[in-house]
């Protein structure tokens, strides 16, 4: 009897999928294919799009999560390029939200704490150099970039190839909807450049509502 009735309810999930979402599920939403810069390879996305109904309350969830990668060569290493992006939108009613909003807002800054303590525990070596780590918080979260020196191994000497990491994480809470996201970049010429692509990312999940992923 337990697989009889399991069945039809993998079939309606399934059903639930399709009806809601145009995209396939290995695939990145159009609305955020622009966070994909030109020249770069798309590496494991996946996306899921559910939408449930009980006793007139409607609840809806969208995950989005990718990374596009480039290789690129520094003067002796080899200093890939890589930005990930891991959305998660919820919507529900709002006197859901009112509960709801509050445990995620409470949980955020143990998700900050768990990425500052990550960087300030890197420690340098003689392949690669950490700097001190710097923090920035946004209207949407908060993020920290950090300069690599990838040291120069070999019979005498060449300067440092130098890149920069950055970690972000945002929450955005709105009457309705909660936008939890993650975001990183590995590889960048600048500190600049990375939180460029991170606010141009937080600028589309701001804009972007439940209808828009599909």
């Amino acid at each position: 009897m337990k697989r009889v009735r399991f069945l039809p309810l993998v079939l309606m999930s399934l059903a639930a999928f399709l009806a809601g979402a145009a995209t396939p599920p290995d695939q990145v939403p159009p609305v955020f294919q622009s966070l994909i810069p030109k020249g770069f390879r798309l590496v494991s996305p996946r996306f899921t799009r559910n939408v449930q109904s009980s006793g007139g309350m409607t609840i809806g969830m969208a995950g989005v999560n990718f990374a596009a990668s480039k290789e690129s060569r520094g003067r002796h290493a080899q200093l890939d390029i890589e930005y990930s992006f891991d959305l998660f939108l919820y919507q529900m009613p709002e006197a859901m939200m009112q509960m709801q909003g509050k445990r995620y807002r409470q949980a955020f800054p143990a998700d900050v704490e768990s990425v500052r303590q990550g960087c300030l525990n890197r420690k340098s070596d003689a392949i690669i150099g950490y700097d001190a780590p710097k923090e920035t918080t946004y209207a949407w979260g908060w993020g920290i970039t950090q300069r690599r020196l990838h040291h120069y191994v070999g019979a005498g000497a060449a300067p440092d190839d130098i890149d920069f990491t950055g970690e972000y994480r945002g929450l955005i809470l709105s009457n309705n909807t909660v936008k939890k996201f993650k975001l990183s970049v590995v590889g960048a010429r600048t500190s600049g450049e990375a939180d460029q692509w991170a606010a141009a990312a937080a600028d589309k999940i701001a804009r972007t509502g439940f209808a828009d992923i599909n």
